[in-house]
């Protein structure tokens, strides 16, 4: 069975959840208040490790996935709305603790791990993401940060630096690597730089995405590719079917 985790506006998520059903696999599909309003959610630790069930009702079982494909960003507060503040917070915490220790024993292949800070996995704050692009090799464009810098300083922050000729791609990661990196050079129009593709492996591992799957927001202007940002929710749909592929492929390499 594979699984995908997502909030209930992720058209991504619903396109993936899609083509895997079109290529014959077993998908369910689970937002974030499917989930919470789960019939039952257990989890047992012993000896021979762990293991989790999550019971959906009519929507289905879920016991030993083969693949989760993990896009939840936080708990459902709107499906909790009418709650008490108290009793959302609650439910909030609960629903974050069970969903870190559920995907953390999923003994099969799970893109992405959440994190005490993201339930959707590796999310550096964009400064740091910037710093570790810069470290890993990659070009990053100088920026001034201060009061009321928006939030996507650092894109606009590249296409400045690429001046008139700037073009913005988004990159598809997977393990550390550029999904169809062919395609991508395709659409550019160019060869990517010597030593990039090396450059996001290092980018990936060093955010803790080296099994993960993560978007990178690239401003390309010539010869040059600048960094321009990173998401643990990455648009699917620009990597197509390659990513489809490739994610099936990952159940075939998860020790048995």
């Amino acid at each position: 069975m594979f699984v995908v985790l997502c909030d209930l506006d992720d058209s991504a998520a619903l396109w993936l959840d899609a083509r895997f059903r079109d290529l014959g696999q077993s998908s369910l599909l689970v937002t974030s208040g499917l989930l919470s309003f789960a019939r039952r959610r257990s989890q047992w630790i012993g000896r021979e490790g762990t293991r989790a069930v999550v019971d959906l009702g009519d929507a289905g079982v879920i016991d030993q996935p083969d693949l989760v494909v993990n896009r939840l960003l936080s708990p459902p507060v709107a499906a909790w709305q009418w709650a008490r503040p108290g009793e959302r917070d609650y439910a909030a915490a609960e629903m974050t603790a069970f969903t870190l220790s559920w995907l953390a024993a999923v003994p099969g292949a799970v893109r992405n791990r959440p994190s005490p800070t993201c339930l959707a996995g590796p999310s550096p704050h964009p400064l740091r993401a910037a710093v570790v692009a810069h470290r890993a090799g990659l070009d990053v464009p100088d920026a001034d940060l201060g009061a009321g810098t928006s939030p996507l300083w650092l894109l606009e922050a590249a296409v400045r630096n690429a001046g008139q000729a700037a073009r913005v791609f988004h990159l598809v990661v997977l393990d550390g690597r550029i999904v169809d990196a062919d395609g991508v050079e395709q659409r550019v129009g160019a060869q990517m730089p010597e030593g990039f593709s090396s450059s996001i492996a290092r980018f990936a591992a060093a955010v803790g995405a080296a099994e993960g799957l993560i978007g990178i927001d690239i401003v390309v202007a010539g010869s040059r590719w600048w960094f321009a940002g990173m998401t643990p929710l990455p648009d699917l749909m620009f990597a197509g079917d390659a990513l489809v592929q490739d994610l099936i492929g990952l159940v075939e390499k998860v020790p048995a």
